[in-house]
């Protein structure tokens, strides 16, 4: 493996989030491409073959350490064995989520190779020759791009919408490779606390349908959830919902929320700040429902409907329950 090279630690586990994995592999082919070398995804886990053929589709080469010792998240244990891979193959870079793991890992290895890291990224942006990552700082009000100077740049990515990329011509065979041997037997985790279960993911919906402070009263969101329905979609809020309570972040789109690409997005009252715009601005279809026509949402919406949501949205609801019953016929 060469300097130019770049290594992803895919996500597989109890408790992990496969759906990282193509905000992984999007970036990393894409950032491998710009150096003029290969995309290598490692994989660690527990009777894991079917994961390492799938994701073979996708890199150059995939490393798996298909061990009873990743039955369970063991920090200790991916720590050595990650940083046994970076000292094997000296890639150019290394690209974890933004996750429990790649937030608990990250720093680890940055301190013990002595170099620089860039957490919670939201884009890799490969310029003129120059690779710089975009990540949320002050609260998500500013935008800074960081160069890492120092090999192996180390970063970790926000999960999102991301669509897998094209699969490579020829399916790369998994390669195996050896649980570490020395591990700190003083660490170990001694348990894994799922989170409570969110109903439906707002990140794999079709049709989102999304409320902002402009519903006014709460109950008002009734209207939101109603168009939602009728559209065989799902309901979501914006970042001040979630601040007042409304909802947990489960449901918010933005910056701090959750990353949507539907094919249909809806915005019911959402001033389109830029932290909720990042989270859904690459969606197929934008409808914009504000009364404010200089709202910032009005700039990315593909359609947009200056007026009160209180009238608008009961009769959007209303025309299509009638469409849909009238196509059932």
């Amino acid at each position: 493996m060469a300097a130019t090279d770049v290594l992803i630690v895919c996500e597989v586990g109890e408790g992990q989030s496969d759906s990282v994995n193509a905000v992984l592999m999007a970036n990393g082919r894409a950032l491998a491409r710009h150096l003029g070398g290969r995309l290598v995804c490692l994989l660690a886990g527990s009777e894991i073959s079917g994961w390492a053929a799938e994701l073979g589709r996708y890199a150059d080469e995939v490393q798996v350490c298909d061990s009873p010792l990743f039955a369970h998240y063991a920090p200790h244990v991916l720590l050595e064995l990650v940083h046994e891979r970076l000292r094997a193959l000296q890639p150019a870079a290394l690209l974890m989520a933004h996750t429990f793991l790649g937030m608990d890992l990250a720093p680890r290895l940055a301190a013990r190779l002595g170099v620089g890291s860039a957490s919670n990224c939201l884009e890799v942006k490969l310029e003129n020759g120059t690779v710089r990552f975009v990540r949320p700082m002050y609260r998500n009000r500013i935008h800074a791009e960081v160069l890492l100077e120092a090999r192996p740049m180390i970063v970790t990515l926000q999960s999102g919408a991301t669509e897998w990329p094209a699969p490579v011509d020829v399916a790369a065979a998994p390669l195996a490779v050896q649980a570490p041997q020395a591990v700190d037997r003083r660490l170990r985790a001694i348990g894994t606390l799922p989170p409570p279960a969110k109903g439906v993911d707002i990140t794999r919906a079709a049709v989102v349908v999304c409320g902002g402070r402009g519903i006014g009263e709460r109950e008002n969101y009734a209207l939101v959830s109603e168009l939602a329905e009728a559209l065989g979609g799902v309901a979501a809020c914006s970042r001040p919902l979630v601040d007042m309570g409304w909802f947990s972040s489960d449901f918010q789109v933005g910056l701090s929320g959750n990353t949507v690409k539907p094919r249909l997005y809806v915005a019911c009252g959402v001033s389109g700040a830029i932290e909720h715009l990042h989270g859904m601005k690459e969606s197929g279809f934008i409808v914009a429902i504000n009364k404010d026509p200089e709202a910032p949402i009005f700039k990315v919406a593909h359609c947009g409907v200056a007026a009160d949501l209180h009238q608008v949205l009961p009769r959007l609801t209303e025309a299509v329950r009638s469409a849909r019953a009238a196509a059932n016929r």
